[in-house]
């Protein structure tokens, strides 16, 4: 689904990947962690087509990435910023239909999609309010909900968990999983609890442009966290390690 071919990238002159290859399938659900600053949300921007990269090749389905048109890749690539401004005043089905643009020009019937993604995110009794009017946990889920109604391939999701309540952030991530079985889901997070319990595969920036990726078993380890942090971890934050 991606393949990621001796990518290098920098960020304000600092080399972030150097010479970094992945391939990413579907029914893979990864995470990326790393500190601050590392190269998280830079990756994930390159991925879906907004960063450009100095050396390297990118292919989301068998494309070079660089050469699809805008449509064709919001078709195949969906991103989840970190943060998101609200700047229509909209009511919350309408921001969420705005998910459904990238295939304006199918035939299908959208409404169906936008319901079942208002509904998995909890939203159905928010549809007509105002997305001015809402708090901030609500707003995420309103994002979330549009990334699910433009149903991509390829879903980029830039701290998905924030503002979320802690029993939402359970049936989110159960959620992800889910549908992880028929998509290719790559999320930057901090939480490595849910990135134990729910992703099949991790990506992990260590500084000075190294970078581990692979199974969770093979590379989530407290010698490589270590690694990753530059400091010691209470044991208790892993299991079976």
């Amino acid at each position: 689904m991606i393949e990621v071919q001796g990518l290098s990238q920098k960020m304000d002159e600092q080399l972030l990947l150097s010479n970094f290859s992945l391939r990413i399938e579907k029914g893979q659900f990864w995470a990326i962690l790393g500190q601050n600053g590392a190269g998280k949300t830079t990756l994930l921007h390159t991925l879906a087509g907004l960063q450009a990269y100095s050396q390297g090749s990118i292919k989301i389905g068998g494309f070079e990435l660089k050469s699809l048109e805008f449509l064709t890749r919001a078709q195949l690539v969906s991103l989840l910023p970190q943060v998101q401004e609200s700047s229509l005043d909209c009511n919350v089905q309408q921001a969420v239909s705005y998910g459904r643009y990238a295939w304006h020009k199918n035939t299908t019937p959208n409404l169906e999609i936008i319901t079942q993604a208002l509904g998995d995110m909890e939203l159905t009794s928010l549809a007509k309010k105002s997305i001015m009017a809402l708090s901030g946990g609500e707003l995420r889920k309103v994002e979330l909900a549009t990334i699910l109604a433009q149903d991509s391939d390829v879903m980029l999701l830039d701290e998905p968990l924030n503002h979320l309540d802690l029993a939402f952030r359970y049936k989110l991530m159960q959620k992800l999983k889910e549908l992880s079985q028929k998509k290719a889901i790559i999320m930057v997070t901090h939480d490595i609890q849910y990135v134990q319990q729910y992703c099949s595969h991790i990506i992990m920036f260590c500084g000075e442009s190294k970078v581990l990726s692979g199974k969770i078993k093979d590379v989530l380890t407290e010698k490589n966290l270590t690694k990753m942090l530059g400091t010691e971890l209470p044991k208790l934050l892993l299991k079976n390690t």
